[in-house]
């Protein structure tokens, strides 16, 4: 009987350690998304995009199904406005600079017209 409840002890101890590895998995895979996004926008390309906004909520959905600790809670809320915070900043910067090169060519449209009319 002893060894039984050993045994039971050490299974059930394996597959805490599991689900707690598995959640350390999936945030660290999360947190490694948002801080490629902050390093690489500019890089992606639209499918790029939505390939890592598929695994990121593919992520999000299988956590939100587990049984989460308070702190892994606020872990998984930070990582998602993190996420959606560093999409939001590249696309931002995207937009100024193509902003910037529109405003830069019609400058000189601009220019040319003066001299045109000159």
């Amino acid at each position: 009987m002893k060894k039984t409840t050993i045994f039971v002890m050490a299974v059930l101890f394996t597959f805490a350690f599991a689900a707690c590895d598995n959640n350390a998995s999936s945030f660290r895979e999360m947190k490694n998304i948002c801080e490629d996004i902050e390093k690489n926008f500019e890089k992606y390309t639209e499918q790029d995009f939505e390939k890592l906004t598929a695994r990121f909520s593919e992520l999000e959905k299988e956590m939100e199904t587990r049984e989460l600790t308070d702190s892994e809670k606020k872990e998984l809320a930070k990582l998602k406005g993190r996420y959606y915070g560093a999409f939001t900043k590249g696309a931002i910067e995207s937009t100024k600079k193509e902003i910037k090169k529109i405003s830069e060519e019609f400058g000189s449209v601009v220019e040319g017209f003066i001299e045109g009319i000159k």
